[in-house]
């Protein structure tokens, strides 16, 4: 019943949130950002956001859209990105368990200390290292009141996904994510948790795509650049990340708001209130991770003809890990694919961006306005 009640209050919530907001292959330049209140960011005004009914035949309780975008793009003004304010030194953060369980192993401990070497407390949540399920961590019920007990703490400035996997779509119709449209926070991960950073784009807060605890190194001959990159990012110190040239790109400069994340999981999305629609200039950043490369032909072909592509300014691509089937489909690499499928829509390309999974996994800001520049020496993109 308690869930229910949350369900029932979210359209309301929401409609208030909608309301009150109107290293060789990269390296990163890094600007401080002084800490702040929560940041409304601009939209282009001649987008729209609308909400849809929850579809009544759906399989368990009517759960409202998470402020899926629809209608006429030029009906309505689009609300502003909400940005929650940077961290500092003394903040808290959760680390919590969405989707898959964590290895028997892990060193948590270590984990702990990482984030107090930057001057942040850690909350686990209760279900964090649950081992008692086949594959998840813990049921679902279990997973999801632990993250709704981080978005409900005042005192939790970032919620951080300790890993990926497959799950968290699963925790969708027991959420109510309305309490970050009053008190936003950053919400961390990549790979599974591309299905979170949805939810967060279509509420128009800002989330960070990046590495995750599980994946943290504690080699002393070697910097952890993933981890300090998150670091950076949590202390909004990120600016700019710089590429090598690559011969797949596509040269151009463009502006637009920064969206995407796993390729598998934004097509399953697609048809789902969490799927991505650019109803605004848009930039596109997809990674994938041991699939075969006719599947991402197929993947790119849902997301053109799903509209998705439609606003799309530009398209940054990090790494495409231990694909598979590349001889048999006729290509040497599997970004070959993805240009063949984005060459024909005329904007600037960026091969090579050092986020996904492999390392290094740089930080991005999902939800923020960024500029993509791509030329024969190389490329990047500003925050």
């Amino acid at each position: 019943m308690k869930n229910i009640s949350r369900m029932l209050l979210l359209p309301l919530a929401v409609a208030g949130c909608l309301t009150a907001t109107s290293a060789s292959t990269a390296r990163m330049l890094r600007t401080a950002v002084p800490a702040a209140d929560s940041i409304r960011t601009s939209a282009p005004a001649d987008t729209a956001l609308a909400t849809r009914p929850a579809t009544p035949e759906s399989p368990g309780p009517a759960v409202p859209d998470t402020l899926r975008p629809a209608g006429d793009a030029a009906a309505h003004p689009v609300a502003a990105f909400l940005r929650p304010r940077y961290l500092k030194r003394g903040d808290t953060v959760a680390i919590v368990s969405p989707a898959g369980r964590m290895a028997l192993k892990t060193d948590t401990a270590k984990i702990r200390r990482r984030f107090e070497q930057w001057g942040l407390h850690v909350r686990y949540g209760a279900h964090y290292a649950d081992r008692s399920q086949p594959y998840f961590a813990g049921t679902d019920a279990q997973r999801a009141a632990d993250l709704q007990q981080m978005i409900d703490d005042p005192s939790v400035r970032a919620i951080i996904a300790f890993r990926g996997g497959y799950g968290s779509v699963r925790l969708l119709p027991r959420l109510d994510f309305s309490p970050l449209c009053r008190d936003p926070k950053w919400l961390v991960g990549f790979s599974d948790i591309t299905t979170l950073h949805l939810v967060m784009r279509n509420l128009r807060i800002e989330s960070i795509h990046g590495p995750m605890p599980a994946g943290f190194r504690f080699d002393d001959e070697e910097e952890d650049l993933s981890a300090e990159s998150l670091r950076e990012a949590l202390f909004g110190l990120t600016q700019q990340i710089d590429t090598e040239p690559h011969p797949l790109n596509i040269p151009g400069c463009a502006s637009g708001r920064l969206a995407g994340g796993n390729l598998t999981v934004l097509c399953a999305a697609i048809g789902t209130p969490e799927e991505l629609r650019a109803e605004e200039p848009t930039v596109l950043f997809i990674e994938e991770v041991g699939e075969f490369v006719y599947r991402l032909d197929r993947m790119m072909q849902s997301l053109h003809r799903s509209g998705a592509l439609r606003n799309v300014k530009a398209v940054v691509v990090g790494h495409l890990t231990d694909m598979m089937g590349q001889r048999k489909f006729g290509v040497e690499d599997a970004g070959e694919v993805l240009a063949e499928q984005l060459r024909p829509l005329g904007i600037p390309v960026l091969f090579g961006l050092p986020a996904g999974h492999e390392e290094p996994n740089l930080a991005l800001y999902l939800g923020r306005e960024v500029t993509v520049t791509v030329t024969p020496e190389g490329g990047n993109i500003r925050f």
